[in-house]
């Protein structure tokens, strides 16, 4: 139960910041509710989180897995969102997966070397985000999937902690340059949750060291204020997927299938930015009502992917990060594969989270 309590905490925080930005703070509020306030909006739409996180709890702690040749398809038909290389990615992964080769296990390092040393190839060819604002579009999808392989690389490398922990002081420098403070988030998140799930007496003392990484993410944010601002808005957001979608969806799985849907979200708002949906913006936006089937299955990745540390490392981080941004293909398609590949392994001793 340690995946689903860790969620919860992290579900009903967010939820309690988004309700005190929307509704209890006023100065938050008239900011954020620039066109006018409609309390029914946000009754909607902290209801429909929580059914739909009711449908994430049911599917937890339910017996029913995916089937394997599903989860594969699925995986295939993700990959989609970046054609053609995706596909052409996704079954050289799903072939590797036929002949028990699993690249998550065995090439952790590669992962971290991607991750860090790609960064600055972009930086030095494009421009660094932190000093010149308008590559930030430029180079968002780059970053986010270097952000991911460096969870993987977290989560997966048998490295002692001394390095993982100096590692994190290099992802720090690299993704502050990119100025996407909620990408120095996730990779905390994976460190932490990596180091706490081998070893948790060294997990409670390496969280020290996230007092000072959070306050570096509080410092870009811009303090208390405009981070409240960010959640208040994007819940904002997901308010009025509710409001759209119900009860039959709007987008009916495009959204889930592109390669940018938070540029889609803002178009349908009359913006030409990104907006971020909050956990189950997608699901919502996508299916409406019939999203819950989504959001059941979301739980039982969770459940499944605490078959081992690494797994349910990499799920929680990625879930965690998706409350703010929302899911899409990408978290999906790393969440998916590890859990795919964390099958092959099934025959080895069960391992137990710590409570």
């Amino acid at each position: 139960m340690r995946g689903l309590k860790i969620f919860s905490l992290g579900f009903f925080t967010y939820l309690f910041l988004s309700l005190y930005s929307n509704y209890f703070d006023s100065e938050l509020r008239d900011v954020i509710y620039s066109r006018g306030f409609e309390p029914a909006m946000i009754f909607l739409g902290s209801l429909m989180a929580v059914v739909f996180f009711l449908f994430f709890y049911l599917g937890y702690l339910s017996d029913w897995k995916l089937p394997t040749w599903a989860m594969l398809w699925l995986f295939f038909m993700l990959s989609f969102y970046e054609f053609p290389v995706g596909p052409l990615l996704a079954l050289l992964l799903i072939t590797a997966r036929t002949i028990r080769l699993d690249p998550f296990r065995r090439f952790p390092e590669v992962a971290i070397l991607l991750s860090i040393l790609t960064p600055l190839l972009l930086y030095a060819r494009y421009g660094i985000p932190l000093f010149e604002r308008q590559l930030r579009p430029v180079l968002v999808g780059p970053l986010v999937l270097l952000a991911l392989l460096a969870v993987v690389g977290i989560s997966y490398s048998r490295i002692p902690v001394v390095w993982k922990t100096s590692l994190l002081a290099v992802y720090t420098v690299v993704f502050f340059l990119g100025a996407f403070r909620s990408l120095l988030l996730l990779i905390y998140l994976s460190y932490l949750f990596s180091v706490y799930f081998s070893n948790p007496e060294l997990g409670k003392k390496s969280s020290i060291i996230g007092v000072f990484f959070l306050g570096v993410i509080f410092w870009m944010s811009g303090g208390f204020s405009t981070l409240m601002i960010r959640v208040g808005f994007t819940f904002l957001v997901f308010h009025n997927l509710v409001r759209l979608s119900m009860p039959w969806g709007l987008f009916h799985g495009a959204l889930i299938l592109s390669s940018n849907p938070r540029h889609i979200i803002s178009q349908l708002f009359g913006a030409s930015t990104n907006y971020t949906y909050f956990f189950f913006g997608q699901a919502v936006a996508d299916f409406g009502i019939f999203g819950l089937v989504e959001a059941f299955l979301l739980g039982t990745l969770l459940r499944e992917s605490e078959a081992s540390p690494q797994s349910l490392s990499l799920t929680l981080s990625v879930m965690l990060y998706c409350l703010d941004s929302g899911i899409d293909a990408l978290s999906l398609l790393f969440i998916i594969g590890s859990i795919s590949f964390e099958r092959l392994h099934h025959e080895e001793k069960k391992w137990s989270p710590p409570t």
